[in-house]
C-alpha cells in the first residue's frame, strides 16, 4: 500500500483529512507557520490510532470519532484556513468542502462561536475578503455544501452570516463569472432552505437552480454563455457531490431540536414523535422567517442622491427579490 493510501489511518474522516493535512504541510512556509505544521503532524499521528466508532450518531463534530477527538482534529484545518496563504487555502477549503459534502462533519444546532463547526465556517467566510477569484469560488463551494448537508443544523446568526458572506461575494466579485456563481449559490441556498421550511423537515428533495433562468438582464451584461455554463456545472457539482445517503435518524434529531441523543436539556427523554408535535412551529420555520426578514431588509436599501444609479447598490437591492 502506498504512503498516500495510509495517510489518515482507518477512519473515514481520516481518509479525507489525512491527505489534505499532508498537502498543507508540504505547501506551507514552515518558519512562518510552525504551529500549523506541528498541529497537522500531530493530527496525522492521532489518526493512525483511530477507527470509526460503532455508533456514528453521537454529537461529535466528526463522523465516527469522540467529541474531544473531533474538535482536536478539526483545529488544524481551521488554522490552515486562517493562515490566508493561497497555497494552504486550496487544500484546506477543498477538504472542508468534502467533509461537508460527504456528511462527515456533523453537528447539533450551529448558531454561535461556542461550536467548532461555527469557527470553521467563520474562518471560511473571512478568507473570501482576499479578493482572489479561485478562493471566492472555493468559499462558495464550502458554504453551499454546509447548508445542503442534512447532517448539521445551521441556525440563527450563523445561517444569516453564511448568506451575507455569499451576498458580499456577489456584490464585490471582480469577475462576472464569480458574481454569477455567487448569485446561483444564493438562489440554491434559498431553494434548499425554504423547501425545508415548507416541508418542516431537514430531509427534502429539491431542484437544482437553473442559472440561465435566474439571471436578469443586468447580470447578462457581465458574462457570456460560457460563464452561465460554468456556473451551472459549478452548482451541479456541489449539490450532487455526496458519498453516502443522509443519516435519517440524525436528521430527525436535528430537525426536532434534539441536540444530541445523549443529552436531554430538561432531564426528561422525549421520543421523536413527541418532539415533532409542535403545532406547526419548529426551529426550521423560525429560521426561515428570520432569513426572509433579512432578505427584505437588504432589498429596501435606497440609493444616495449623489449617485442614484450606483450599480453595486442596484444589484444589492434587486438580488434578494430575484430569489
Amino acid at each position: 500500500m502506498s504512503v498516500s493510501q495510509t495517510l489518515g489511518g482507518a477512519s473515514r474522516c481520516g481518509w479525507v483529512l489525512g491527505p489534505s493535512l499532508d498537502k498543507i504541510i508540504k505547501n506551507v512556509a514552515w518558519r512562518k507557520h510552525s504551529h500549523l505544521v506541528s498541529a497537522c503532524k500531530s493530527a496525522l499521528d492521532k489518526f493512525e490510532s483511530l477507527v470509526d466508532a460503532s455508533d456514528p450518531t453521537s454529537c461529535s463534530p466528526l463522523y465516527g470519532l469522540s467529541f474531544s477527538d473531533g474538535e482536536l482534529l478539526l483545529q488544524p484545518l481551521i488554522m490552515a484556513v486562517e493562515s490566508v496563504s493561497p497555497k494552504v487555502l486550496e487544500p484546506a477549503l477543498d477538504c472542508a468542502f468534502r467533509l461537508f459534502s460527504f456528511g462527515l462533519i456533523r453537528g447539533c444546532e450551529i448558531k454561535d462561536n461556542s461550536s467548532i463547526i461555527f469557527r470553521l465556517i467563520d474562518s471560511v467566510c473571512k478568507c473570501a475578503a482576499l479578493g482572489d477569484d479561485a478562493i471566492e469560488l472555493a468559499v462558495l463551494k464550502v458554504l453551499l455544501s454546509a447548508v445542503r448537508s442534512p447532517c448539521i443544523y445551521i441556525s440563527g446568526d450563523c445561517l444569516v452570516y453564511i448568506v451575507k458572506s455569499c451576498y458580499n461575494i456577489y456584490l464585490g466579485g471582480h469577475s462576472g463569472t464569480v458574481q454569477i456563481c455567487a448569485k446561483s449559490v444564493l438562489a440554491q441556498m434559498m431553494i434548499i432552505l425554504f423547501t425545508r421550511v415548507e416541508e418542516n423537515s431537514m430531509l427534502v428533495d429539491f431542484k437544482n437552480v437553473s442559472v440561465s433562468e435566474l439571471l436578469e438582464f443586468a447580470d447578462r451584461n457581465l458574462n457570456e454563455g460560457s460563464s452561465i455554463h460554468f456556473a451551472q456545472n459549478f452548482i451541479n457539482e456541489i449539490v450532487e457531490s455526496k458519498d453516502t445517503p443522509p443519516d435519517v435518524k440524525l436528521s430527525l434529531d436535528l430537525q426536532n431540536g434534539r441536540n444530541c441523543p445523549e443529552e436531554k436539556a430538561d432531564g426528561h427523554g422525549k421520543s421523536v414523535d413527541e418532539a415533532a408535535d409542535l403545532s406547526g412551529y419548529s426551529q426550521i420555520r423560525e429560521d426561515g422567517f428570520m432569513l426572509y426578514k433579512n432578505l427584505c431588509k437588504l432589498s429596501m436599501k435606497s440609493s444616495s442622491q449623489e449617485n442614484p444609479d450606483d450599480q453595486i447598490l442596484l444589484r444589492e437591492k434587486f438580488c434578494p427579490w430575484s430569489f
